[in-house]
């Protein structure tokens, strides 16, 4: 009796050892990020002569946010991101933090009269600014860009001409730094990366007009007005929509680091090296995790981050993953915690090691090569180039004051050893 009890208690023992290891293997699996096959969205091709505005509201809503309940998105602590991308810079809620570019919404408690009344109502303002008048004029041969000429003549033209001609007007105060606002940090939305196609443009701007007050909707008469022809007329060769709701996007290992940073949308907020559409970002540090991310371990922020809980890094791989699975952890000095927190849903284990030892392999030497430097607000200061050492002769003497043996040296005309015999020289 007493050994068919001891027996059950050992059973017991292992089922409840087996349970605990598949709970641990369980939870793990769940905490790393996840793999979602979901089909990116496709252009969006709809019969223009039968559209209404509500459609084209309610579809440039699910463009700039990717939902119909931006709130609810946002309520979770999630980036509400559609195909458009809008909301990466500009602000649409007060629940929001983007401040990069100007805001969609009234201030009202703004003392500037122009900031607390709509994006709508704003537009009207902008083509009678002087500065519009000026850009009109140094843009008369067509923007280098977009090849567009500035010639809005009222509120909607404006909005429109914004989405592909950014640099046509840019608000003041929201230019890359030392452009003196004529060069706009805005993609240029009719091309790559983000592409939308004329009826989408057109979309976004009847949801900017109509989300205050539906009676202002002039987006598609404002199109053709300004372009001269017909909404629609170019798109018939534009693929249909997915019949199922596309997922938001997925980092794959199968893809390079400059397919991940396009797919991400990083190219948005961060200059990294070697990344052809990652060459302007003015609002995230500069990604040069080879020479950023062990700096920043031993920093006193930090280690600050490390001992109220936050962060948990040990290693720069560590970082680096934990910069991007879990942005809040540490915030760069110098800037604010506005990064989106939802890629741990948004890459594959595979995708992740991708961009990781592709910004691991990034250092200053590679941000020179590439002509980048760190943004003003960087605390860390900017990349300078490395003096060129001169050697006097000290190292030789010293050398031969430890040995007898008669050594060969070569020196260069400006004087820097270019090869010895001595160890430590070569």
């Amino acid at each position: 009796m007493a050994k068919k009890k001891g027996a059950g208690i050992i059973v017991f023992k292992v089922a409840l050892w087996y349970c605990t290891i598949l709970g641990i293997f369980a939870a793990y699996t769940n905490w790393l990020p996840q793999i979602r096959g979901d089909a990116p969205e496709a252009a969006v091709a709809i019969d223009v002569s039968a559209v209404t505005p509500e459609m084209l509201q309610e579809m440039g809503e699910k463009i700039i946010y990717g939902s119909h309940d931006p709130l609810g998105v946002l309520a979770r602590g999630e980036g509400p991101i559609g195909k458009g991308q809008c909301p990466l810079c500009h602000r649409f809620f007060m629940e929001q933090k983007a401040d990069r570019c100007p805001n969609m919404i009234a201030l009202k408690t703004e003392p500037q009269k122009l900031l607390q009344v709509s994006e709508e109502a704003r537009s009207h303002e902008r083509v009678k600014e002087p500065r519009y008048e000026e850009a009109k004029k140094r843009l008369a041969d067509g923007e280098k860009d977009s090849g567009i000429v500035p010639h809005a003549e009222t509120g909607g033209q404006y909005l429109i001409e914004s989405e592909y001609c950014p640099n046509c007007f840019v608000v003041e105060g929201f230019g890359l730094k030392g452009t003196n606002d004529t060069v706009s940090p805005m993609p240029i939305i009719n091309k790559p990366p983000i592409q939308l196609v004329d009826t989408e443009i057109v979309a976004v701007v009847s949801y900017l007009q109509m989300r205050d007050d539906p009676s202002k909707w002039t987006a598609k008469d404002d199109w053709e007005a300004y372009f001269g022809e017909e909404l629609g007329a170019n798109e018939e060769d534009a693929a249909p929509a997915e019949e199922k709701p596309a997922g938001p996007p997925v980092a794959l290992g199968s893809e390079s680091p400059e397919e991940i940073v396009t797919k991400m949308t990083c190219y948005a907020c961060h200059k990294i090296p070697g990344i052809s559409v990652a060459k302007t970002g003015a609002i995230g540090p500069l990604l040069i995790e080879g020479t950023n991310s062990a700096n920043r371990l031993k920093s006193p922020e930090y280690q600050a981050a490390v001992k109220a809980g936050k962060a948990h890094a040990t290693t720069p791989r560590e970082y680096v993953i934990e910069s991007i699975m879990d942005p809040g952890a540490f915030i760069v000095p110098g800037f604010a915690d506005d990064m989106m927190k939802d890629f741990k849903h948004k890459f594959t284990v595979s995708g992740l090691d991708v961009l990781v030892d592709y910004l691991l392999a990034q250092d200053e030497a590679a941000a020179l090569a590439d002509g980048m430097d760190r943004l003003p607000n960087e605390k860390e200061g900017p990349i300078k180039k490395p003096e060129a050492k001169v050697d006097t002769g000290e190292a030789v003497a010293k050398n031969k004051s430890m040995s007898d043996d008669k050594q060969t040296v070569k020196v260069s005309s400006s004087g820097v050893i270019e090869s010895s015999t001595f160890i430590g020289l070569n």
